[in-house]
């Protein structure tokens, strides 16, 4: 359990996200994600040098990513710190904020900024030298592309996994299109009032489509309108009770969070009256691909180390790549639906990889502030059968 990790209220922000070959398809995530850090430093009248160290978080290569931290450090506007770079999947937002709280924690660090960006759109494709090759055929791969296709420990895509639990838990059609629909209802809770909730940490970011034009992407895209029958016309996935909207889409986009102590944070925060604390990380890993189930283990072990029950949740927020992974958390750890992935989650707003798990991070908390406090939970499976959570409070 962490004692002295802090986050100042307004401490962090998201970009838009974007489904794959749509506005960001062709924007460099490390720039875009150090303009953004920029333009969240001059809305809060920050400025870079606060900062004594950075966690950055991506999981698709970009060109010159070899620099990854250091780089986006410079751009961001301090060329004196850098930081370890972190690509854990799916969950590699929730590795690099417990990295950071652990820096925190340990006093190694006094004030952290976590960043967060990956592009899916356009993703490297990787040619390896082979001498033993038919005529020194080189061997070839799609980082994304093949990387969602087929896990070697797993012997299988992350769908196989999906595929592989609906049927070991029983679940059904009526249950996993009820699970979409609910939770593109709740999305549109983000939406209302011309975007209120989201409003709260969601940055526009502005893009250079030649020397004379630019844009301004404001709000998500690909989003899909869900309705119930809508979802009962779709055909399923062969040997599966999932369909295409069971499944969450590939997006781009940035997302950070500033990491600090209680006094930094205090000193931060738009609202003093508001305390931000991290409290407990939780890994876990299950069987072979069984991806779905893994944010059980790791979300009990957060709970366990924070000293609260499920109970004590006010909000939870899950990455769910597939709708089963919240069918089987609800029924496994006896989630109230009324508090489980209120105002959006990536099912419905897509998955740019290093960012999903900040967002979903981010949103908690706003919830939380609505609610005037209390307990919440942000987890999500990754790659390799695995899961990571984290315990948040709200005071």
């Amino acid at each position: 359990m962490f004692k002295n990790v802090y986050v100042p209220y307004k401490g962090y922000w998201s970009s838009p996200f974007c489904r794959w070959q749509e506005s960001l398809q062709n924007q460099h995530a490390v720039e875009l994600a150090a303009a953004t850090a920029k333009r969240f430093f001059e809305l809060r009248g920050f400025t870079p040098d606060i900062f004594d160290g950075i966690v950055f978080g991506s999981t698709v290569p970009q060109k010159m990513e070899f620099y990854s931290a250091p780089w986006f450090a410079t751009m961001m506007g301090n060329p004196y710190i850098s930081g370890p770079h972190v690509a854990q999947a799916c969950a590699t937002a929730t590795v690099c904020l417990n990295y950071a709280a652990s820096s925190i924690e340990l006093g190694s660090n006094n004030n952290m900024l976590v960043a967060t960006c990956d592009r899916c759109s356009n993703c490297p494709n990787i040619i390896w030298p082979n001498p033993a090759g038919l005529g020194g055929k080189p061997e070839f791969a799609s980082w994304m592309v093949d990387g969602f296709n087929f896990e070697p420990t797993g012997g299988t895509g992350p769908l196989g996994t999906a595929i592989n639990v609906t049927k070991e838990h029983g679940i059904t059609r009526e249950e996993s299109d009820a699970l979409v629909l609910d939770r593109y209802n709740k999305y549109l809770m983000s939406t209302a009032n011309n975007r209120e909730f989201q409003k709260r940490y969601m940055l526009p970011v502005e893009i250079a489509l030649s020397k004379k034009k630019t844009i301004l992407v404001e709000a998500d895209e690909g989003i899909t309108p869900c309705t119930a029958e809508g979802l009962a016309a779709l055909k399923t996935i062969p040997d599966s009770i999932l369909t295409v909207a069971a499944q969450t889409h590939a997006a781009d986009g940035n997302a950070g969070m500033i990491v600090t102590t209680k006094e930094k944070a205090i000193e931060l925060s738009a609202d003093k009256a508001v305390t931000i604390q991290i409290l407990s990380y939780g890994f876990g890993r299950v069987k072979k691909a069984h991806m779905p189930d893994a944010p059980v283990p790791a979300s009990k072990q957060a709970l366990e180390k924070a000293g609260i029950k499920v109970s004590d949740l006010k909000a939870v927020k899950t990455h769910n790549p597939f709708s089963v992974n919240d069918i089987i958390m609800r029924k496994e750890m006896g989630i109230d639906d009324k508090i489980f992935n209120n105002y959006g989650c990536s099912l419905i707003w897509g998955h740019p990889q290093g960012p999903t798990n900040m967002r979903l991070a981010i949103e908690l908390i706003e919830e939380l502030v609505l609610k005037g406090g209390g307990y919440g939970l942000v987890a999500g499976c990754m790659a390799g059968d695995s899961g990571a959570a984290l315990v948040i409070k709200v005071n």
